[in-house]
């Protein structure tokens, strides 16, 4: 037989995983495939409902909806890969007696499938929009793919860096959950930084997750804009946890495989 190469083992095990994973979260389940998808459509509708009701017509010349499903949305995503990244070592402990299977390859089927979820729930969100009569149309289709792209890689190097260190300080997991839920209110979901105060929006921008939102809704509406997007800031924020966890991964695999 013609031996394998270690992409071909990659892809294979890759794909081996990825129907593992849809099998153990959504097979079981009644409509599982549903949920995971509209989990997030229904989030967005109320967060949509109660901010119109409060404050209609807040920000003329976009449907506000859509400005709120387009941050929530990307929020989700992001936040979705870090926290299934945190579980996948534990979850898949078994398959790393298979000297095939690395405990990265589990990271990386888990983003993969987060993809995939926020897509499909996107293009929903997207269908029901054009239905209901919403502007959903892009300004700057290219841009705004570039930044849920730079967002997922970001979700993905927080993910692997905390899924590392949470391997060995338990401690570390606890306070990234912790603080999962509240940073949504202070990442530019439901406001624009220009709305924000002064004081109140320099202390916003130190939170990375306000440069991709509004990289997002900046090149997604044509109303809006990115003078306070810091495309280096966000750089350092994506590549350096993602240098430290490759590097801590590097040195701690066989760790991570032997350890119950």
């Amino acid at each position: 037989m013609k031996k394998r190469t270690s992409l071909t083992i990659f892809k294979s095990v890759i794909f081996a995983l990825f129907l593992r994973e849809i099998q153990t979260r959504f097979g079981t389940k009644k409509l599982g495939y549903f949920w995971a998808i509209f989990d997030a459509m229904v989030m967005v509708l109320i967060f949509a409902g109660l901010k119109s009701a409060i404050s209609d017509n807040a920000m003329p010349g976009l449907d506000f909806p859509v400005f709120l499903a387009t941050g929530f949305l990307a929020f989700f995503l992001w936040r979705n890969i870090v926290s299934r990244s945190i579980g996948a070592f534990s979850a898949n402990q078994s398959l790393f007696n298979y000297v095939q299977v690395k405990p990265i390859d589990t990271l990386i089927t888990r983003f993969l499938i987060e993809i995939l979820v926020s897509s499909m729930a996107t293009l929903v969100f997207l269908a029901l929009g054009l239905y209901l009569g919403f502007d959903v149309a892009v300004q700057n289709f290219s841009m705004v793919i570039l930044a849920i792209v730079w967002l997922s890689l970001f979700g993905f190097a927080i993910g692997l860096f905390t899924a590392i260190v949470g391997t060995f300080y338990e401690t570390f997991v606890k306070i990234i959950n912790i603080i999962m839920n509240p940073i949504m209110f202070v990442s530019a979901l439901m406001y624009t930084v220009d709305s924000l105060p002064p004081m109140l929006r320099k202390i916003v921008l130190y939170n990375p997750l306000v440069h991709f939102i509004e990289m997002i809704h900046g090149n997604y509406f044509s109303v809006l804009n990115t003078q306070y997007v810091d495309y280096l800031y966000m750089f350092y924020w994506t590549f350096i946890p993602l240098f430290l966890g490759l590097y801590f991964y590097s040195k701690a695999e066989k760790k991570i495989i032997s350890s119950r």
